[in-house]
């Protein structure tokens, strides 16, 4: 398996216990394979392919991306259906039975909150990353010279 359906292998397993109900492998890698460019603006970096060559600290940052994107998405469905709901009815009891209903409306916060989290965690990932992983791009002055420093 290429490393992008070893991601996805890994973000399946974790985050959506293997259930194909809610999402599939390929699905996952799918949008991974697409979706490389963001992961390198945001962290600098060239990735391409389906076997890109990431490191631990990317692979981790491309998940949470993927995750956040996806509750994202999963946000703007639950939030679809809710010009379509009738009162956002949420409890009928009759009796000793008791009939729920999901509130849409709150399902989308719920999502909503998912996408926040994991944009939080990125930023603080992308943060760290650049911060450690940055190199600079000139050496300048006494640092930089080769020559004698006796003479400065």
């Amino acid at each position: 398996m290429n490393e992008i359906g070893t991601l996805a292998s890994g973000v399946w397993l974790s985050e959506f216990d293997s259930d194909t109900g809610i999402n599939t492998i390929g699905s996952i890698s799918g949008w991974m394979q697409q979706n490389l460019g963001l992961l390198n603006t945001l962290i600098y970096t060239d990735f391409s392919g389906t076997d890109p060559a990431m490191g631990l600290e990317e692979s981790a940052i491309y998940s949470h991306i993927y995750l956040g994107e996806y509750y994202s998405k999963q946000s703007r469905a639950a939030l679809k259906g809710i010009a379509d709901d009738s009162g956002g009815l949420v409890e009928v009891t009759e009796g000793d039975t008791t009939v729920r209903f999901s509130n849409k409306n709150e399902v989308a916060k719920t999502y909503r909150g998912l996408a926040r989290d994991h944009k939080e965690i990125i930023d603080q990932m992308v943060h760290s990353y650049n911060m450690y992983e940055a190199k600079p791009t000139q050496v300048a002055g006494y640092e930089g010279s080769t020559g004698d420093f006796s003479t400065y």
